[in-house]
């Protein structure tokens, strides 16, 4: 068995990319198993299993991730890969960026958003009104909530992520890891699948799952003061992020 991780930013597609994997007859793949509340694995969680305890994982994450890729090579017998996905946010940066992209027994699919106001967006959308997805065709229960364009919240995000995201790289091709990257739209399409069942050496599968795009509106139709995040692109230089990608996710 070989084992993978999504390291990606946050709402850059990761958890329907996972659950597509996790469909794969080939693949056992999980959702946040660095969650800061819980251990988000595909396993029973009335077994009393070692591995889902959040307080043993958090005493030491590094032989934690080591148990947990032990574990699934007993608990997951005739599949090829294993994987979980880890975020490139506050609660999980340093697993992602120290232990995580170094460990030589993990390839990376490494999943980026270069759009960070749809990003961003996107992202306080769900923690503001709780509704992270979606299935279905049903109308997403978030539409009309509008957000209030806070600027230095905004930078502080944009600031983590593209620093994040730079160390990561830079340090996975210093040591050689075996890696892949994904934009956020190339997940969204048959050829950015694609890449990855090549990087994986399986067979495509259906990509058809029932996750869908949380919200479909113009992105500045999201905010309350959309003049003030159109000034702050303004500032950055970055009008090409008003646009969308197409809109937030």
């Amino acid at each position: 068995m070989q084992h993978f991780a999504v390291v990606a930013m946050p709402r850059s597609g990761s958890t329907r990319l996972c659950e597509i994997l996790g469909r794969h007859p080939a693949i056992a793949c999980h959702q946040e198993i660095f969650h800061p509340h819980e251990v988000q694995a595909d396993l029973p969680r009335d077994r009393g299993l070692e591995v889902m305890d959040r307080s043993r994982r958090d005493a030491d994450i590094a032989a934690f991730l080591e148990r947990f890729l032990d574990f699934a090579e007993t608990w997951f017998q005739g599949r090829a890969w294993h994987g979980f996905k880890v975020l490139l946010n506050d609660g999980q940066v340093r697993a992602a960026t120290q232990i995580v992209c170094p460990s030589a027994r993990l390839s990376k699919i490494v999943l980026r958003r270069d759009n960070l106001l749809a990003c961003y967006t996107s992202l306080r959308l769900a923690m503001e009104t709780g509704v992270w997805q979606r299935s279905g065709e049903a109308l997403p229960a978030n539409r009309e909530h509008r957000l209030v364009f806070d600027r230095a919240r905004f930078l502080a995000f944009t600031g983590l992520e593209l620093a994040a995201h730079a160390a990561m790289l830079e340090g996975m091709r210093r040591n050689a890891q075996r890696f892949i990257e994904l934009e956020y739209r190339e997940t969204l399409a048959s050829e950015g699948l694609d890449k990855i069942w090549r990087f994986l050496g399986v067979p495509p599968v259906d990509a058809s799952g029932p996750l869908r795009k949380v919200n479909t509106r113009p992105l500045l139709e999201c905010y309350a003061d959309p003049n003030e995040a159109r000034q702050a692109m303004y500032d950055l230089g970055r009008t090409d992020w008003l646009q969308g990608d197409e809109a937030p996710g």
